[in-house]
């Protein structure tokens, strides 16, 4: 992760300034003046060397504009980086030890509300790191928690490793699920809301196998997980959210064509639904390509006749 690099350009409304830092495959931006609330954007390329080119693109891009390098200000957030995951985020809940599991906490949010949940911190490095997972309270249950934090807890060090992400499948089920994802701190952004911790605190879930696909890169986990209708992670009573992943030329559809050439990406079922009735009615050059989780493609030409039932099949697996 590089630290962030500051721009600032002066005028009539005082020093405006412009950030940039890059973690990986993602583009942190903030901005804003002396006078005026910062605005932030992130943005998600494909890979690092997209995300490389991305931050020069627009380094270059606010150079040409008149801002000038500084050195950035001190960060708040340094003050506290050596401080306990559970010091800094014990600010808006307090964490109880769970009985029977070492460095477990574990704080209840407003569970009675139809929004509350349980939040989990499992502890490493004496409390510096940390993975954390939430489970909404009108489907949490003792048993199947207590399985999942087994399981974690002998793992502690995996969302550690390097890697953006890992499937592993789970010994014996969860609840209804049969896999875990662990994911690295900036994929899992669980402290987003907390600078001082967010590079120290990874995130875990159960999943089931058809909801990540077994060969995902980075860029499509994030987007399963954090895009449209992203999957409901804390919700461990759900019914499967298998992986959509489509590229398509149909004429005529409201829907951006992609060509033959572009890669997968990942829509909804209301869009795959949505893109099952034009192609029945398309052009006759239109076509539909449809990826599961096991990276294995069903073709569909126009004029075809397949039911959102038989693709829902296919994609479950």
């Amino acid at each position: 992760m590089t630290g962030w690099r500051r721009f600032e350009r002066q005028g009539a409304a005082g020093p405006g300034y412009w950030e940039i830092r890059r973690e990986g495959i993602r583009c942190h931006i903030r901005w804003g003046s002396d006078r005026a609330s910062c605005k932030a954007s992130t943005t998600t390329l494909d890979d690092e060397e997209q995300a490389r080119r991305h931050a020069a693109r627009k380094i270059a891009e606010r150079l040409r504009k008149g801002f000038t390098e500084v050195e950035p200000p001190a960060d708040p957030a340094s003050a506290e980086a050596a401080a306990p995951v559970l010091d800094i985020v014990a600010k808006t809940a307090r964490h109880q030890p769970v009985d029977g599991f070492d460095e477990v906490y574990r704080s209840a949010q407003t569970p009675r509300h139809p929004r509350g949940f349980y939040e989990y911190y499992v502890l490493r490095e004496q409390g510096r790191s940390a993975i954390r997972f939430a489970v909404r309270a009108d489907s949490h249950q003792d048993g199947p928690v207590a399985a999942f934090l087994e399981f974690l807890c002998a793992r502690r060090d995996l969302a550690f490793d390097g890697r953006s992400h890992h499937k592993v499948r789970l010994p014996n089920p969860v609840g209804p699920f049969d896999h875990a994802l662990f994911c690295s701190p900036a994929l899992g952004r669980a402290c987003a809301a907390y600078p001082a911790a967010a590079a120290r605190v990874a995130t875990a879930f159960p999943v089931s196998d058809c909801e990540i696909g077994d060969e995902d890169p980075e860029v499509l986990v994030d987007a399963r997980i954090h895009g449209r209708a992203g999957l409901p992670h804390s919700d461990w009573g759900r019914s499967p959210h298998p992986v959509v992943d489509l590229r398509f030329d149909i004429e005529p559809s409201h829907y951006r064509p992609s060509s033959p050439s572009r890669k997968f990406r990942v829509y909804r079922p209301d869009d795959l639904r949505a893109l099952l009735d034009a192609l029945a009615q398309a052009s006759p050059r239109s076509w539909l390509e449809v990826r599961n989780f096991r990276c294995e493609t069903m073709r569909l030409e126009a004029g075809t006749a397949v039911s959102f039932a038989d693709v829902s099949s296919f994609l479950g697996g």
